[in-house]
């Protein structure tokens, strides 16, 4: 009797251990379930909601699955929806959960350039904005994203329309040099 209730009860623990784990190719499509919700037929976004899902499945699975190789490219995609919906809070706590996760991923480089970025555009905290900024231009010097770091380092702290003057000082200045040498 205690043998067929022994055997009963690790039939019911198993099943039970089973179906509250979850696996990765579980995990891998209710994402690209949720990534196809995501946008309706014409292409165009939902909801916030949609895509807040999308996230907290991306960063679930990078913590759940820290090996997978997906889990770098989900967790990026995640920061990715933060920062397009201007999540800048959850943007950073995910992109410094991406650099101390995944410090080699040749995503890298963008995540820290992104960590200055939203700093600046959506926190609007100048001082880490510009601190992100040239920790990536001292680890990656000659990445692709070098001189918005620094165009972005030079103008911290500025207003749109100082933004504006400059450009239209600069565009004066070109247009005035090309006429001069037209002339020659």
């Amino acid at each position: 009797m205690i043998q067929k209730l022994t055997v009963g009860l690790l039939f019911i623990l198993s099943i039970f251990v089973a179906s509250c784990g979850s696996s990765s190719e579980d995990a891998v499509a209710k994402i690209n379930g949720l990534e196809k919700k995501l946008l309706d037929a014409n292409g165009n976004p939902i909801n916030e909601v949609a895509a807040y899902n999308l996230q907290v499945e991306y960063d679930d699975f990078a913590v759940k699955f820290p090996e997978n190789p997906l889990a770098p490219e989900y967790l990026f995609k995640a920061a990715n929806i933060s920062i397009n919906l201007g999540w800048g809070e959850s943007a950073i706590k995910i992109l410094d959960k991406f650099l101390q996760k995944f410090p080699e991923d040749k995503r890298a480089p963008e995540a820290m350039f992104f960590l200055g970025f939203v700093y600046d555009n959506q926190v609007n905290d100048d001082n880490k904005a510009g601190d992100y900024y040239k920790q990536y231009l001292k680890k990656y010097p000659s990445h692709s994203f070098a001189k918005d770091a620094e165009a972005s380092i030079k103008n911290l702290g500025k207003t749109d329309e100082e933004l504006m003057r400059e450009f239209e000082k600069l565009n004066n200045d070109s247009t005035a040099k090309d006429t001069s040498k037209k002339a020659a």
